[in-house]
């Protein structure tokens, strides 16, 4: 925990004493067979601290560890074949629950850029629920949980951001495997666009959820907590809208193509425009630390430069200019950050920014 709430001062991330001690320990544990609630966590902290300082491939193998190991406990499925006791109180089976999600979050978060690798967490159970409201798991209240899969929400409960962001991650591994499908010429194509067309309803309809719930605060203070859920919202609809949005993208040349598909780059690159314009400028006003908003952030960016090459629009470059200064605020924190920035140098997008010396 102190990883992740500190920032290294004296070692580059990969070189922090502190990190290489927690690393080597947990690789001690694991080889004197200790499989534990502890242990797991312990991985799934590790494997946020990789990912933030952009330590590569370590969160990737990392979070397949925990979630082996979380499989290994049954947290995967309550009704798999259980190799260990069970928790035996509500709060034991919710931090077990939370922790299994967390894992889950991660896994499809550093699968964003991969392709054809299969996710080391399965699909949540037709019966899966979501962590409880984040308020009453800290006061210790014994509250019901939400369902993952549901037609419409008790009014009895009230999601919290980390029930979002699992909300948000579910979508997000379903956009990675249709990105994946798409690109394959032997399945169905106006199958795979339907479903394009309804990953992209989700996605809207998610994304205004937890943006009203947000828009709700008093304070910038309480939109914060947020801020994770509408990235990772975020960076499945321009994943989605990437695969859209370029009429030669991988698995559309050379076949006849489909009205669908029109319509679809249509939505896509409208999408495009509203991620750079609007969706992320407001978030980077939240002034949130929130790691995972370093890929939105980029993601944001590159979306903006495309519309700022083709059409050289001003409020696009100022967009831009609002988000790269997000980028690098975010970087005097985590060192992803840094090497989004250094890649959209690398892509020549910086120099569309005029951000004051």
């Amino acid at each position: 925990m102190k990883l992740c709430t500190t920032k290294p001062k004296d070692s580059p991330p990969p070189q922090e004493p502190l990190y290489v001690l927690a690393k080597s320990l947990c690789s001690a544990a694991e080889s004197a067979g200790l499989v534990s609630l502890r242990m797991i966590q312990s991985l799934v902290l590790l494997a946020v601290y990789e990912y933030s300082h952009a330590i590569h491939p370590a969160c990737y193998l990392t979070i397949g560890r925990a979630a082996r190991l979380g499989m290994l406990m049954g947290w995967h499925d309550r009704d798999a074949q259980q190799l260990f006791k069970l928790g035996d109180s509500w709060s034991i089976r919710e931090e077990q629950r939370r922790t299994w999600w967390a894992i889950f979050i991660l896994d499809r978060f550093i699968n964003v850029d991969t392709s054809g690798i299969p996710f080391a967490a399965p699909e949540p159970c037709p019966d899966e629920l979501l962590p409880v409201n984040d308020e009453d798991w800290v006061l210790g209240k014994t509250v019901p949980s939400e369902p993952l899969y549901t037609a419409c929400f008790s009014s009895l409960t009230t999601l919290g951001p980390f029930a979002r962001t699992c909300q948000a991650a579910h979508v997000l591994g379903k956009v990675i495997q249709h990105k994946a499908l798409r690109t394959k010429s032997s399945h169905d194509i106006l199958h795979v666009v339907q479903e394009g067309q309804s990953l992209h309803r989700a996605l809207s309809s998610l994304r205004l959820s937890i943006e009203e719930q947000a828009s709700s605060g008093t304070s910038p203070q309480s939109q914060c907590p947020l801020a994770c859920a509408i990235s990772v919202c975020v960076c499945a609809q321009a994943l989605l809208y990437g695969s859209y949005g370029c009429p030669d993208a991988p698995g559309v040349t050379g076949r006849e193509r489909l009205s669908h598909e029109t319509e679809m780059q249509s939505v896509s690159v409208q999408g495009l425009r509203n991620i750079g314009v609007s969706l992320v400028p407001t978030l980077v006003q939240f002034q949130s630390e929130c790691p995972l908003q370093a890929r939105c952030f980029y993601t944001a960016a590159n979306a903006c430069a495309w519309f700022v090459r083709e059409d050289f629009e001003p409020q696009m470059r100022d967009a831009l200019s609002s988000i790269v200064g997000g980028l690098r605020r975010l970087s005097e924190r985590w060192a992803i950050a840094t090497e989004y920035i250094v890649l959209l140098g690398q892509g020549g997008i910086l120099k569309f920014v005029d951000l004051e010396d």
